[in-house]
């Protein structure tokens, strides 16, 4: 069945490559981000996400209204502003909570009452999201937060599936100019195609890893809709 889908940072990355993956199924696609990806199959959305709430809040019901009848949402965006708290501005920390919580949190609120089935979340965090960093406190907080966020909605009988998965770090643009060593990370088309195999199948919730070194994809928790565990 052909379904409406909205991806949110699609621009590049693992969810360009989502994008792709469900295009090229025949799905309606929707992408959105700082900059117009290479996929004229796909729907554009500019959705820039900064510090300012109001801001945010006024793009996104301007995506909801353009694009209606979603199916699934598709969270991938991130900000990753490194250094210890008293280091980062109030500019940074707005910003990266912003991307990293407050948005899925607003389009999970206005998405909800409008999906024409229970709405389906595919959320994906980070391993920064369960391994603490000193040079990451805000970043990780979000993405524990956005964990949290997909196991409390799949309690809402307004939602469907939730998938959350939590990759190591993957060869994106995400870390440029950072001096980072991407030779080891995961590669985006390769980690895309892991999300999709995850979201298949019969569950109601579902949290899993994908780690690197070695290379691997490891379901944490897994349940039905009693929410009972599915070896």
């Amino acid at each position: 069945m052909k379904k409406n889908i909205l991806i949110v940072g699609g621009s590049s990355g693992v969810g360009l490559e989502l994008a792709r993956h469900y295009v090229s199924e025949g799905h309606n696609v929707c992408v959105t981000g700082r900059t117009e990806p290479d996929l004229p199959d796909a729907r554009f959305f500019p959705l820039p996400i900064t510090a300012s709430a109001p801001d945010l809040a006024e793009g996104i019901d301007r995506l909801v209204t353009s694009f209606t009848g979603i199916n699934t949402l598709v969270y991938a965006a991130g900000f990753l502003q490194r250094g210890a708290i008293d280091t980062l501005d109030d500019d940074a920390l707005l910003t990266m909570t912003n991307v990293g919580l407050v948005a899925p949190m607003m389009l999970a609120a206005r998405l909800k009452p409008l999906a024409p089935t229970p709405l389906k979340l595919m959320l994906i965090t980070s391993s920064s999201g369960y391994t603490p960093r000193p040079q990451e406190p805000a970043y990780a907080a979000t993405k524990a937060g956005l964990t949290m966020l997909g196991a409390s909605l799949v309690r809402d009988p307004g939602f469907g599936k939730v998938l959350v998965v939590a990759p190591s770090g993957i060869q994106t643009p995400f870390w440029k100019h950072t001096g980072e060593d991407t030779s080891t990370m995961l590669e985006p088309r390769w980690t895309a195609d892991q999300i999709v195999d995850l979201s298949g199948g019969a569950f109601k919730y579902k949290y899993a890893k994908i780690l690197r070194n070695p290379v691997r994809v490891e379901v944490v928790e897994k349940l039905d809709n009693d929410f009972k565990s599915i070896d």
